[in-house]
């Protein structure tokens, strides 16, 4: 078994480990540490990790239960998944290459949400922009009594795009993305996270339209207090990127987000991976917009 060194980030979420080898397989003992860390942090940040796309892959997998290599050929080895997917203001063809994204987690809208993201820098020149992490499941477990009191029972209708004009604070930049297919799923605020059971505060200025039953005034006020909760700078967590740095999040726990990145400025290329994989249902990748263009 590796020796894994652990240095926590955040008092309620979020680890950074020392110690493993970017390795498949890893033992078994590894796996059970690094699942059982994944499950109560939400967040791990490997620095200076030599990771390949099938390790990132293989582990990406692997911590949210599933068995990789028994699926290898499909999961790992097939052309499917060599492909590279990147986050880049520099390479053609990226996902979000420009812009500023308010947080998130990625396809929240669908019954089959990724259950797991992460990104590898493969190109980081500095100053960077960094990604920006919230948990959820933090922000419900601190939500002040009158507030969590006016919120049970109440449900969010989530979809691709969101009121904001209200919610973009006049900054231009803000991200719009538009899918080929317009869907919309109806959850509680108050979320059962479907693997831990840990109730999340689960709404986001990104993809939550509104609070089914009130009025569009009333939704939005609701919203932004809850916002402002979830949203606190002693909440989150950020993450300053460095080449060949590995880092892996439960997207139904936790929110990210990052500043404007521009293709002027410094190079930034992420390697990202999702858990599971998009299956044929899935809506294809976004066009994106900015607030202002």
């Amino acid at each position: 078994m590796e020796t894994l060194h652990v240095t926590e980030l955040h008092p309620g979420f979020g680890v950074e480990i020392a110690g493993l080898e970017p390795k498949v397989p890893l033992d078994d003992d590894t796996i059970a540490e690094l699942r059982q860390l994944f499950d109560a942090k939400g967040l791990l940040v490997f620095r200076d990790i030599d990771a390949d796309l099938r390790f990132q892959t293989y582990l990406s997998n692997l911590l949210i239960g599933d068995d990789p290599l028994a699926k290898a050929a499909e999961l790992l080895d097939s052309p499917a998944a060599k492909r590279e997917l990147f986050v880049s203001n520099r390479e053609e063809g990226s996902s979000a290459p420009v812009g500023r994204l308010l947080y998130h987690s990625d396809y929240m809208w669908r019954d089959d949400v990724f259950r797991l993201l992460s990104l590898y820098g493969v190109k980081v020149e500095q100053p960077t922009s960094p990604t920006m992490f919230v948990s959820a499941r933090h922000g419900w477990e601190t939500l002040p009594a009158d507030l969590r009191a006016r919120v049970e029972g109440l449900y969010a209708i989530h979809g691709q795009n969101a009121d904001y004009d209200g919610r973009s604070g006049g900054d231009a930049d803000v991200l719009l993305s538009k899918f080929e297919e317009d869907e919309t799923i109806r959850l509680p605020i108050a979320f059962r996270h479907p693997r831990t059971g840990d109730t999340l505060l689960y709404v986001t200025p990104q993809f939550t339209q509104r609070i089914d039953g009130l009025s569009d005034a009333d939704s939005e006020a609701l919203l932004g207090e809850l916002f402002d909760h979830l949203y606190r700078a002693e909440g989150e967590v950020q993450h300053a990127w460095r080449e060949h740095d590995l880092v892996m999040w439960d997207n139904i726990a936790l929110q990210h987000a990052r500043p404007n990145i521009t293709y002027e400025g410094p190079a930034r290329t992420l390697r990202k991976t999702f858990a599971p994989p998009p299956g044929a249902g899935a809506s294809k990748r976004p066009e994106f917009t900015t607030v202002g263009a």
